[in-house]
């Protein structure tokens, strides 16, 4: 349904320039709205939204249960069906999931308390994350010095870590002090995890290796050129993001996509067309032979994804192969994040008719899509007459039910009620339980 047309299909093996694609993908764009298709699709069988609990639990972040293997032996016998949050007072709880049932234990979030003087999410753009490596599951984020003003000149890089007596330690790493946003990278065989974080001015981004404070080294990004838009790409040492290229002939800078590699200190521009990027993942698909693909949004109203293909020149770009323009009525994406299930690649999102990310006054919806034809664009939540902020969006996959996206829920506010907390609730993706030929998470 959102193919990209026989024209620029890489299939014909022939690349085109990228002003003639862009003219090529907005007719499409406007005829497919112009047809009907996304509203069709957004009046599919209505999926029953399923209250998680009604505690005030903003941005959870999971353990990796949600590769939908139950491992009650992983992180010296807690298990991994676990998530982490910080509440308004800067409590970070962590807390477990039912891996039946998806329900959280206790409700109400507060299981273990982490650590005090912890950044709620919003303060920082980003609350508590998870790191792993061979140690364990391990938690990075962003403390407030004791006795001091949360501010940003008190804020600073910690960890938290499990030990072998089951027992959490947390504080301040070294040289971390007046550092912020900590994102870690997520593969569970790495033998030395590693860091990105950004100083309190949000000027520079640096790198280093979790337990090694004289491996600090400052990266080619800061907030103006993309600082909070940085993902590691799982398997690798490299960072992935968008932000300012050189002003092209006109003057004119658009944000796009790069990669870092924090190996060889080497910076390369993967998008060059005359299009605004907004973030970016990559990750190893299953459909492309696991080679690594990577999705933007592209203009802030569709989802691009691109390969790594050899053109009919020889030279080897990457390339768009698959375009996904959003409803008419909501055409603005935020939070999109990629999973594998049973050997196929999905983007989740939240849309909105606003092109402010923090709107709190106008009802949102969940949707998803796959990467290719075989799994199109659809809602995950469409029930108009449920005016409800629906935001952070998380998956976990659940042992023997298959993956649920996971959300904040709001009531609207209004000119005259600040917004109301709604709980966290999740819905259905419908994709089946997994497959146990085609997982890769094994328990320790």
């Amino acid at each position: 349904m959102a193919t990209l047309p026989e024209e620029i299909s890489m299939s014909t093996s022939k690349l085109i320039s990228p002003l003639a694609l862009l003219r090529t993908l907005w007719v499409v764009a406007v005829a497919m709205l112009a047809c009907g298709v996304f509203p069709a699709s957004a009046q599919a069988d209505l999926l029953p939204e399923i209250l998680v609990t009604t505690a005030a639990i903003v941005d959870p972040e999971y353990d990796w249960g949600r590769d939908g293997v139950d491992c009650p032996n992983a992180n010296y016998g807690d298990g991994n069906n676990r998530f982490v949050f910080t509440d308004r007072d800067y409590n970070m709880w962590l807390a477990y999931m039912d891996p039946l049932t998806g329900d959280f234990d206790p409700p109400d979030g507060h299981g273990e308390l982490i650590d005090k003087n912890a950044a709620f999410s919003t303060d920082f753009g980003n609350g508590p994350e998870w790191m792993f490596g061979i140690q364990g599951s391990q938690i990075v984020y962003t403390k407030y010095l004791p006795v001091q003003r949360p501010s940003t000149f008190s804020a600073s890089v910690a960890i938290a870590e499990m030990v072998e007596d089951a027992s959490w330690q947390a504080g301040i790493i070294r040289n971390g002090i007046k550092k912020q946003s900590p994102m870690a990278t997520l593969d569970l065989d790495d033998p030395a995890p590693r860091l990105n974080y950004q100083d309190f001015a949000k000027k520079n981004v640096y790198w280093r290796i979790a337990n090694d404070p004289s491996s600090e080294q400052l990266m080619p990004i800061s907030e103006l050129t993309g600082g909070a838009s940085r993902r590691w790409v799982s398997g690798t040492h490299k960072v992935i993001f968008s932000g300012n290229a050189a002003a092209d002939e006109n003057g004119i800078v658009y944000k796009q996509v790069f990669l870092y590699d924090t190996d060889t200190d080497e910076l390369e521009q993967l998008t060059f067309d005359p299009v605004t990027k907004w973030g970016a993942f990559m990750w190893q698909a299953p459909e492309y032979n696991n080679e690594y693909v990577f999705f933007t949004i592209y203009g802030r109203k569709s989802i691009a994804i691109y390969r790594y293909l050899r053109g009919s020149s020889g030279v080897s770009q990457w390339t768009m192969v698959y375009y996904v323009p959003m409803p008419e009525m909501l055409p603005y994406i935020w939070s999109p994040e990629p999973f594998v299930h049973n050997g196929h690649s999905f983007i989740f999102f939240q849309i909105s008719s606003s092109p402010k990310a923090n709107d709190l006054s106008v009802p949102t919806q969940i949707a998803m899509t796959g990467i290719d034809a075989a799994h199109p664009f659809r809602m995950l939540t469409n029930d108009a007459s449920v005016r409800r902020v629906r935001m952070d969006p998380e998956y976990y996959i659940l042992p023997g039910m298959g993956p649920f996206i996971y959300y904040n829920r709001y009531i609207p506010s209004t000119p005259t009620r600040e917004v109301i907390n709604d709980g966290v609730w999740r819905v259905d993706t419908k994709l089946g339980p997994p497959d146990p030929d085609k997982q890769k998470v094994t328990c320790p």
